[in-house]
């Protein structure tokens, strides 16, 4: 519960994991707990469970699974998490968003696309930079 990994290859990444489970066979399955009126798994639980999974992998070399869960509770006392099946991303999916991001933060010329979600645009630190300034 609650460790920190780190790597530094193939990208640089530190994450930190809310729990893993080690099933019978000795494969790891990751699950990221969040508390929420939204009952349901975002983009962004996956790309953290997913950073995860890659940070696992690269320091400790043991098997992680390419699925995982996000358990999302309201915010009340009575509300039970509910948990929600989430496919992750691969090891070269998330070292094309890293590098996506670095291109970005580094003003190379790779531009920022709008979310699909209006929510997300409305809170974005780049949303006046955005390739779609009508949101």
């Amino acid at each position: 519960m609650e460790r920190l990994f780190r790597i530094s290859t193939p990208v640089g990444l530190v994450a930190r994991l809310d729990r893993a489970y080690r099933m019978p066979s000795g494969l790891l399955v990751l699950v990221e707990f969040k508390t929420r009126w939204s009952n349901q798994p975002f983009l962004s639980d996956v790309i953290q469970l997913s950073a995860q999974r890659m940070t696992v992998m690269g320091q400790t070399g043991q098997s992680v699974a390419s699925y995982g869960y996000v358990m999302v509770k309201a915010p009340t006392r009575r509300a039970l998490p509910i948990a929600h099946f989430v496919k992750l991303m691969t090891g070269e999916q998330v070292v094309a968003l890293v590098r996506r991001r670095e291109e970005i933060l580094a003003g190379r010329g790779v531009l920022p696309r709008k979310s699909s979600s209006l929510k997300t645009c409305d809170s974005c630190a780049f949303r006046a930079d955005c390739d779609s300034g009508d949101r």
